[in-house]
C-alpha cells in the first residue's frame, strides 16, 4: 500500500500544509495540534482554520504536479464558495446511488440472510479510470477494493458474524 499524507487546507491563510498520516485518537495527534497552534491562531489564541478540514491522499498523488493541481484547483473552488459540503455532493450522490442499487439487489436476493453472491467478481466497482491513469503513467489495470456488497443490509450481517468470530461480541442467528 502507497504511503499516505495529510494535507490542511486553510481558507483564512489560504493555504495548504502537508502533514504525515496519524490514524490515531485525535486528541494524541500532536503534529496537527502543533502546526494549528504555531501558524493558523490569531493573536488572541484562537484557531483560525476555515473552510476545509483534513484530506488524507497518497504521497505519490501528492508529489505527482497534475493531481496536485487537480487538488489545489477543486479546493479553491470550495474555499471560493464559501466552505465544505463534506466530501462534496458528487460523492454523496454517487453513496446513495450505490446503496440505492445494492438495496434493489437485496431485495432481488430476497433479503438473504446469505447471499451467495456476496463480494463475487460480478458486485466489484471498478471506477472508468482507465485513460486518466494511463496519462499519468499509472497501470492501468484496475485495482478496486469496493464492492457494490458494501452498502447492502447483508454487509452488517458479515460484519456482526465477523466480529461475533473475533469475541467482540455475542451475535446469534
Amino acid at each position: 500500500m502507497s504511503e499516505k499524507i495529510r494535507l490542511l487546507f486553510c481558507g483564512t491563510c489560504g493555504t495548504v500544509d502537508e502533514l504525515p498520516f496519524y490514524d490515531g485518537p485525535a486528541e494524541y495527534d500532536t503534529t496537527l495540534e502543533y502546526l494549528i497552534s504555531s501558524r493558523h491562531t490569531t493573536e488572541s489564541g484562537q484557531t483560525h482554520i476555515a473552510a476545509l478540514p483534513l484530506g488524507i491522499i497518497a504521497k505519490s498523488e501528492w508529489e505527482n504536479p497534475t493531481y496536485r493541481k487537480a487538488i489545489l484547483d477543486e479546493a479553491n473552488k470550495v474555499m471560493a464558495a464559501g466552505g465544505s459540503d463534506g466530501l462534496g455532493t458528487k460523492f454523496y450522490d454517487t453513496r446513495n446511488t450505490f446503496s440505492a442499487d445494492a438495496h434493489s439487489c437485496w431485495k432481488y436476493h430476497g433479503r438473504t440472510k446469505n447471499c451467495g453472491d456476496y463480494r463475487s467478481d460480478r458486485k466489484k466497482l471498478i471506477p472508468d479510470t482507465k485513460e486518466l491513469r494511463k496519462e499519468a503513467g499509472l497501470s492501468t489495470r484496475p485495482v478496486s477494493n469496493t464492492f457494490l456488497c458494501d452498502f447492502c443490509p447483508y454487509h452488517s450481517i458479515v460484519m456482526q458474524r465477523q466480529r461475533a468470530a473475533a469475541g467482540t461480541y455475542d451475535y446469534t442467528n
